[in-house]
């Protein structure tokens, strides 16, 4: 299980996209952060009627990097 785990873990950090619940996952926090973030403007994000479907990681760094 463990291996599992790290391996979705490990395999979340190569990615170049990212769902709003595979970022919390990766950041471990509330996916209503990351929606709330970006509904404010604060991280972009593709969203079509409100749906969030794309996260770009590029963004995510820079959204981190603002964050310290």
């Amino acid at each position: 299980m463990e291996t599992l785990e790290r391996t979705s873990f490990e395999h979340l950090l190569r990615q170049e996209h990212y769902q709003p619940e595979e970022l919390a996952n990766l950041l471990e926090i509330d996916v209503n952060l990351i929606q709330h973030v970006i509904f404010l403007g604060e991280l972009p994000a593709t969203v079509l009627d409100r749906h969030i479907v794309d996260i770009r990681r590029k963004d995510v760094l820079h959204w981190l990097a603002d964050c310290e």
